[in-house]
């Protein structure tokens, strides 16, 4: 099923400069020598390098020809360039030796003009007699594999209208009268899980559960999860048995996969698989970190047979639209910035991964591999969903040591706290001392030497001999079965040197998740609020959020949403998915079962307010005159626009007295069940470091969240026939108004774009006023 309906925020257009696509083709050599006197000891062994400095693997070089001074190569290489820099080829011939490679001479040559659409041959002359013959042409290609725009996705788009069409179906069959009448009167509604390790991904066990049981999740249109309960719902839609079998169905084999710790994966044979994919990569020229070795643990533990599972093969589960869709996220950080201050939200959904904030997207697919000016430089394999897992848990990365020593008295607001200080300070020491080295001013890895560095491209003669051809090296022996037998000591050993090791826990180089910058090269010139119809104002806690990043950098550093605000409100809030009514649970840590539960959702409220999308007044004083409860209800009656925020808490207090919503606990062990602290327990069994649950704390802590979404089945219920009379009454919830579109134009300069969506306006319903009206000035 395609879309094919108007979108407005197709007009906010996100354009790049085109890359430009140089190809060097080295055809031959002629008369090759190092000098009479030194042919004559050795026959050169001529090979050629390539430099662009400006370009990404902007060195590669040709095969050596043994023993020959007319060599003949007729290979071909591609470089990409963007146009509007000094581009300029070094160019060297040299002579490959057993010990030192030698520079023969060498040629730099300015690549402006670019000979665009059309071939040129040169004969460069490198010495006296020796010459290579070169030919080069270019095109411009305007075919960028990543996505620019700021709407969503023709694939979201498609999902949504197919989800609708079931949302519909079981709208009216629950809610009988008050369902609704048209496609048009179907809310969108979201589920939202915070983080919080291990508890959070039970305890969400716990709601999914109830909503697919009260046939609620009929009516959901997208599941977002931040942290642990990201791993909850990865963990689910990767099930095989998932939706056929429900959560319920599926809760026994989760609570015996967290019996145990993770950590006890720790062992030769686990650690055997992991070193092997990290060589892996390594090898194929990505960046590696401790999040690939946190994810494998994480992976290995909830996932356990399926960790070849990939986040593009979840889209299958999608097609019909019976499932609503999963939306995952985490944050990008930048350099002299604190987290806080600066932070770009990642969205993962199984359709696109990328950042709204540029309006840049790239497939799945894609996520990992080096781009440059949105062209594909070099495709990657598609991480696997466990090394997503690992970043957006990552939180956890950063306080590896206090898992590992399983300290379940961890103060963990005080170690948050002290994690952002410390993201700041090391971010701003590792990314001010980058040097150029780390930027796109020079690339130094060798692509066909399957991406290690090579370091030497200022002093080429000392390249490394892996590149002389077979027969210059000398046989290796194979291991014997005695040395096989010693591999686990070896792992033990690594590991051991992994956990001490200051490079790798101590530095944000090595505990925050590293991919390569999908955005590099890109000529960023504007970046977009969330909602890009209104204005933005700065904060001093969030004040650097609308500040571009700089494009030149080769790694993006990724990690924890927890960090900024523990809820994956920013993508549920983005105006071209219309939400109305979010269904939040908060599972982040208190200091006690008694704090007031509004922390995260008070930051959440103050993002939203700068951001100028559409959020319901927060008042934390509601605790004082309703008391500590499961649920409390936020919205803005003022405007029919803003979405209802449903904020379901971790508390047990109902759940003491009632086994079922309604039904009282009787027996003994029945009371005994369900009288316990989440919080307050001196044993600590749901701090957010305990990574390994007892069956009864499993049991509990997903029955208690079962209990508080089922006891709270009719609000919900409410809620979202409040939802259908609203858009009923108003049709759509429209993003923008009137002065709004005439700003926009204004930008623009485009009266035909005012026409065109003031048409837009009018088209959604016709018997209702065509825009709101801010003022006296507007309705004239």
């Amino acid at each position: 099923m395609s879309f094919k309906g108007f979108d407005p925020f197709k007009f906010f257009e996100v354009d790049h400069k085109p890359c430009t696509i140089l190809n060097i083709k080295v055809v031959r050599g002629y008369n090759i020598t190092k000098g009479w006197a030194k042919d004559w000891l050795d026959t050169p062994d001529p090979y050629v390098t390539l430099l662009i400095s400006t370009s990404p693997s902007g060195w590669q070089k040709t095969s050596i020809k043994d023993n020959e001074v007319n060599p003949v190569w007729n290979e071909t290489f591609t470089f990409f360039l963007d146009p509007a820099l000094e581009n300029e080829l070094d160019i060297k011939l040299m002579d490959a030796n057993y010990v030192m490679d030698e520079e023969l001479s060498s040629q730099i040559m300015p690549l402006k003009p670019l000979p665009l659409n059309k071939t040129i041959t040169q004969r460069i002359k490198f010495n006296e007699t020796s010459e290579v013959e070169i030919q080069m042409w270019a095109s411009i290609d305007d075919n960028p594999q990543l996505r620019y725009s700021l709407a969503l996705c023709d694939e979201e788009k498609s999902f949504v209208q197919t989800r609708k069409i079931n949302m519909l179906e079981s709208m009216r069959e629950i809610l009988k009268e008050d369902g609704p009448r048209t496609m048009r009167e179907v809310p969108t509604v979201g589920v939202l899980g915070s983080g919080g390790g291990f508890r959070a991904m039970t305890a969400l066990c716990g709601v999914m559960t109830a909503l697919v049981d009260s046939k609620i999740l009929n009516m959901v249109t997208y599941v977002a999860g931040l942290s642990g309960s990201a791993w909850y719902i990865s963990q689910l839609y990767s099930h095989p048995d998932w939706p056929s079998r429900s959560p319920g169905e599926q809760r026994e084999e989760l609570k015996r996969n967290i019996e145990h710790s993770p950590f006890w994966l720790l062992g030769p044979q686990s650690m055997f698989r992991y070193i092997k994919r990290i060589i892996e990569k390594k090898k194929q020229g990505q960046p590696v970190s401790f999040t690939d070795l946190f994810g494998h643990l994480v992976g290995e533990t909830i996932l356990k047979g399926r960790m070849d599972c990939k986040l593009s093969g979840l889209k299958d589960k999608l097609e019909d639209g019976s499932i609503p869709m999963p939306i995952y996220t985490c944050l990008h950080v930048k350099k002299h910035i604190p987290a806080m201050k600066f932070h770009e939200w990642m969205e993962f959904s199984p359709f696109e991964i990328g950042m709204p904030k540029y309006g840049t997207f790239m497939k799945p697919e894609l996520f990992g591999s080096k781009f440059f000016m949105g062209q594909l430089v070099k495709r990657h394999p598609e991480p696997y969903l466990h090394f997503l897992q690992g970043i957006w848990g990552s939180a956890f990365c950063i306080q590896f040591k206090h898992l590992l020593k399983d300290d379940k008295n961890v103060d963990m607001a005080e170690l948050m706290r002290r994690e952002r200080e410390e993201l700041v300070n090391e971010l701003q020491k590792e990314l001010d001392n980058q040097t150029d080295e780390e930027s796109d001013t020079t690339e130094s890895e060798s692509e066909d030497s399957g991406g290690e560095k090579s370091s030497q491209i200022k002093q080429p003669q000392q390249h490394l001999q892996r590149h002389r051809s077979q027969k210059h090296k000398p046989l290796q022996r194979m291991p014997s079965k005695k040395q096989e037998q010693q591999q686990p000591s070896f792992w033990s050993s690594m590991l051991e040197k992994v956990f001490d090791s200051h490079s790798l826990l101590h530095t944000i180089d090595g505990r925050a998740a590293m991919v390569h910058n999908f955005m590099r090269g890109l000529s960023l010139s504007n970046c977009y609020p969330v909602s890009p119809f209104q204005d933005t104002k700065q904060d001093d806690q969030f004040d650097g959020i609308f500040e571009m990043y700089p494009t030149n950098i080769k790694k993006l550093y990724v990690v924890d949403g927890g960090l900024t605000f523990n809820s994956p409100y920013p993508p549920m809030l983005r105006p071209q998915r219309s939400v109305d009514l979010l269904l939040s649970f908060d599972f982040s840590a208190r200091p006690s079962d008694t704090t007031p539960p509004f922390k995260e959702l008070l930051l959440a409220e103050k993002w939203a307010r700068l951001n100028k999308v559409p959020f319901p007044p927060i008042d934390p004083t509601v605790i004082n005159r309703e008391g500590l409860k499961e649920c409390y209800v936020f919205q803005d009656k003022s405007d029919p626009h803003c979405p209802i925020v449903l904020h379901f808490c971790l508390v047990n207090i109902t759940f003491r007295q009632e086994k079922y919503p309604g039904i009282k606990r009787e027996t003994e062990e029945e009371k005994k069940f369900a009288d316990f602290d989440i919080f307050d327990d001196p044993e600590r069994p749901y701090s957010t470091f305990n990574f390994k649950y007892t069956n009864e704390a499993f049991e509990r802590l997903s029955a208690l969240m079962e209990f508080n979404t089922l006891m709270h089945k009719d609000l919900i219920l409410q809620k979202i026939k409040e939802c259908i009379k609203v858009r009923r009454r108003h049709s759509v919830r429209r993003p923008f108004k009137l002065k709004d579109i005439r700003r926009l134009s204004q930008k623009l300069k485009h009266k035909a774009d005012e026409e065109k969506l003031t048409a837009y306006l009018r088209s959604l319903d016709m018997e209702e006023p065509p825009v709101e009206c801010d003022s006296e000035q507007d309705k004239q």
